[in-house]
């Protein structure tokens, strides 16, 4: 995977670690279909790379998915690739004054129904082409155990999780793998003033792409690669250090 060039779909590609995936790919020759909602960052990504091809769209939308699906599978029969990478959390915990009791859907939307939704609807186009092919999901360690707040983001990256692993399954005798990326704490501005340490963006994109390129199944990047070890040595300690994260 990826020693050729792909034409690869990226979903949030125009910040934080989506951009530095987009930029790693971009270098190494592959062909991008970019996926964001701000117009005016998804123009200059059009306008300074010469292989990358934009489209706006709002992932809480489904009639949007909808639409982008069809014009993916139209135009760009070549594709093999898709990494669903776009992700909001919201971190007010249900008994805060300021909890939006519409924030509930929209996280769960654009999370985790988003992913599912352009999987099925892109499944099609990666299966007539005949090539080694890859869904990408972005998880997080908080899979093994939630936080505190952000209990929604939490809950969406546990489904992403167990939807990874079906998916896995039900495409065992395909051309495609099922990939799932788990997170530890990564420099974005969704992390901005918490924790310390923060792996940089470039590094977890190249340990993502290197898990790609690799076929891996799952692919622990920094310091998460640690959690499956500590969940089967202390389970209640990997949950005491998430409560916090």
């Amino acid at each position: 995977m990826l020693n050729t060039p792909r034409t690869i779909l990226l979903t949030g590609g125009t910040s934080g670690i989506g951009l530095a995936l987009l930029k790693q790919l971009h270098s190494q020759g592959h062909k991008l279909l970019v996926v964001a909602r701000n117009q005016n960052r998804l123009l200059h990504l059009q306008t300074e790379y010469e292989r990358v091809t934009t489209y706006k769209c709002d992932l809480a939308s489904r009639l949007q998915i909808e639409s982008l699906a069809t014009d993916v599978s139209e135009k760009h029969t070549d594709l093999s690739i898709i990494i669903n990478n776009a992700g909001i959390q919201y971190t007010p915990t249900l008994l805060d004054e300021n909890f939006n009791f519409d924030s509930i859907e929209h996280e769960t939307t654009v999370n985790f129904l988003s992913p599912v939704w352009l999987s099925a609807l892109l499944l099609p186009t990666l299966l007539q082409n005949n090539m080694s092919s890859s869904i990408v999901n972005i998880s997080s360690g908080l899979i093994f155990a939630p936080k505190t707040n952000s209990a929604i983001y939490c809950a969406t990256k546990a489904a992403i999780h167990s939807f990874s692993q079906s998916l896995r399954n039900q495409l065992a005798q395909t051309n495609i793998l099922s990939q799932e990326v788990i997170l530890p704490l990564v420099d974005t501005a969704m992390t901005k003033g918490r924790g310390s340490n923060k792996l940089s963006a470039d590094e977890a994109a190249r340990q993502i792409l290197r898990g790609i390129k690799k076929e891996a199944p799952e692919i622990y990047v920094g310091k998460a690669k640690l959690l499956p070890g500590l969940m089967r040595l202390s389970p209640s300690l990997v949950k005491k250090i998430m409560r916090k994260f």
